[in-house]
């Protein structure tokens, strides 16, 4: 690109992707399957990602508080004697108990049944936040079992300052139990400590002993797996036909279509896909336009043949149909060898949201073909470079400043949404 503009890429391999939901504050435009609500290409590929994070953080969790249980009992027993092991222990498994009910709680938010974090009679959340009052009856229970129940009712009494004084004792049968509760939530933190600063990971593998070699261990495990994960998704059939396509998008008036002619101009093996419309014009922008009937275009919405459509207002004011077909893309690889789409962020979104692999199927039934799609996003050093680019493109068209001033604050809006995204 240009050295006023800044690119970045990622890739994914697409075989069987379903349609995204529209984004809010985005105009509405069609993948190809409205009606899937499941989130599917690269927004599929994050949410799998983070899931299964999600999914292993609650794992370690578990598994760190029943590791921290018992191995605080044993130190504990050795160091300060039964009480405190005993203790420790109920404690441990209190905490444990408050995080399993937690990862419960997490569960279910954004449910029917659980729509909001604040719901006030979640009995989880009830049992939750009662758990430390539990486990303190335990500790009582216990006290009583060990000295007597006649004994700790004889002890019990009130004493200013301190309560209920003979309530849970010995004193370390209560402090183990506290430090017992408190540690798989450390634990937790400490974990995620570990993963966003990477030089806490470092201090730790580098500490002698089984405790450095245990965490070297598991980081070997780690990059194993992961390793494994990517040569399984790299593997395909070798029947197979791979379609590369190239998604370059980029917020408004930052020169993303002249770049892709650029690149098209100097590299013959790409090529653009025709789009279709009900009404050729200036509504489809800079692409190659097929003329359609409404009805060819509603026979390809239904049978899947579309994988992005919208309905912008054409040159005579009335709306009309434009949307980009499987087929095309397959044409335009196959003449040239890949196919680039120069696409807008919310078609960018519609695009990495499409059903792909039933657009595929209805384009070529009797053929096995990947997807494998590559987007780059395009765009100036800052925010304001690109307010300012189409600060200039507006004072070409528009004489006043208020006029010009008018029409960038929901383009600011715009560029800011589409950068984070």
């Amino acid at each position: 690109s240009s050295s006023s503009s800044s690119s970045s890429s990622s890739s994914t391999s697409v075989s069987s992707l379903h349609a995204a939901k529209t984004p809010r504050g985005q105009p509405s435009v069609d993948g190809g399957n409205a009606h899937n609500p499941v989130l599917g290409g690269a927004a599929a590929v994050r949410r799998a990602t983070r899931m299964d994070e999600y999914r292993r953080m609650k794992r370690e969790s578990l598994i760190d508080a029943a590791l921290i249980g018992v191995a605080g009992a044993v130190i504990a027993l050795l160091a300060y004697g039964t009480a405190a092991a005993q203790g420790l222990v109920l404690g441990a498994a209190a905490g444990s108990a408050y995080l399993a009910l937690l990862h419960r709680d997490v569960d279910a938010l954004g449910t029917p049944d659980d729509p909001t974090p604040f719901g006030a009679i979640n009995p989880r959340r009830i049992v939750r936040l009662f758990i430390p009052i539990l486990l303190l009856f335990a500790l009582a229970a216990l006290t009583a079992f060990t000295v007597g129940s006649e004994t700790w009712v004889a002890t019990l009494h009130w004493q200013p300052g301190s309560n209920f004084a003979g309530f849970v004792g010995p004193p370390p049968l209560l402090y183990g139990a506290l430090l017992g509760y408190v540690l798989p939530t450390l634990a937790m933190q400490v974990r995620g400590l570990m993963r966003a600063v990477p030089e806490v990971n470092d201090l730790v593998t580098a500490l002698p002993g089984s405790v450095g070699v245990a965490m070297k261990l598991s980081k070997d495990d780690e990059r194993k797996k992961q390793k494994r994960a990517a040569a399984a998704a790299n593997a395909r059939d070798p029947d197979t036909e791979v379609i590369p396509v190239l998604l370059v998008s980029g917020p408004r008036c930052i020169g993303k279509s002249t770049l892709v002619k650029r690149l098209m101009d100097a590299d013959p093996r790409f090529g653009e896909p025709a789009w279709i419309a009900t009404a050729l014009g200036s509504a489809v922008g800079g692409h190659e336009q097929q003329s359609v009937s409404q009805d060819e275009f509603r026979h390809l919405q239904q049978s899947g043949g579309l994988v992005v459509s919208y309905r912008p207002y054409g040159e005579d004011g009335e709306t009309i149909s434009v949307g980009l077909t499987a087929a095309s893309i397959l044409d335009a690889a196959a003449m040239k060898g890949a196919c680039v789409l120069d696409a807008d962020p919310p078609t960018a979104r519609a695009l990495l949201g499409c059903d792909w692999s039933s657009a595929l199927s209805a384009a070529a039934p009797s053929r096995k073909i990947e997807l494998r799609l590559v987007a780059a996003w395009v765009s100036l050093p800052s925010l304001d470079d690109v307010v300012e680019r189409n600060r200039d493109r507006l004072k070409e068209s528009l004489n006043s400043d208020a006029a010009v001033e008018r029409q960038l604050a929901p383009l600011r809006a715009q560029a800011t949404s589409d950068i984070e995204w």
